[in-house]
């Protein structure tokens, strides 16, 4: 069910074919796979949780239900699920089918970034940059990113240097914000390294 699942995606992911419209063989392909997770999911196992939440709360392949994916995600997250951990951070975050909560988002994103997990750690230092339901601590948040930085995470890398442009938790360093904005670009962040860094080679 798995492969099926991934390749079917990966044919979206191509541009070869869409959710909204998978030709009649991939939709009763499908049609299977969500039964299979469905079954496997309900027997507790945590891969087939953690899968159909995503397809639950992307509408991948089944129409979308934020409840239903919340429900999944929880249960692969409380069997130490990292991606599920981080996904139900950000799910409390928004409050999507569940009472918002900064203090829940920051429970989860901890869990799953002592697992490792690059974006739970990229969030939970945005958590502590803002003092999002935990106490407010730019050193905290320097700690996180370098974390996810190590990773490769663009958007850690692009955190870390605004802290250096701004000498927040460290001491101010214009070149090494600019070598890190140039990093984040080059690891594919296009929404903020590349106006930050205009703006920082504009005012030096």
């Amino acid at each position: 069910a798995y492969r099926a699942y991934v390749r079917i995606a990966g044919m979206v992911t191509r541009g070869e074919v869409s959710w909204a419209s998978l030709p009649a063989a991939e939709q009763e392909e499908m049609e299977e796979v969500v039964a299979m997770l469905t079954e496997a999911a309900a027997q507790g196992h945590i891969m087939a949780q953690a899968y159909l939440a995503e397809m639950y709360n992307f509408g991948y392949g089944v129409a979308q239900d934020y409840g239903r994916a919340f429900e999944l995600c929880s249960q692969a997250a409380r069997q130490g699920h990292a991606t599920s951990q981080c996904n139900l951070g950000g799910m409390y975050h928004r409050g999507q089918r569940c009472e918002q909560s900064y203090e829940r988002a920051a429970e989860w994103w901890a869990k799953a970034a002592e697992q490792g997990f690059a974006e739970a750690q990229t969030n939970l230092g945005h958590a502590y940059y803002a003092g999002d339901g935990v106490p407010q601590s730019y050193e905290r948040a320097i700690e996180l990113y370098k974390l996810g930085e190590a990773q490769g995470h663009a958007v850690a890398t692009t955190s870390l240097g605004l802290c250096y442009a701004r000498g927040e938790g460290v001491d101010m360093s214009f070149a090494e914000a600019v070598r890190l904005y140039e990093l984040a670009v080059a690891r594919g962040e296009a929404e903020f390294a590349p106006v930050n860094l205009q703006f920082i080679n504009y005012i030096i």
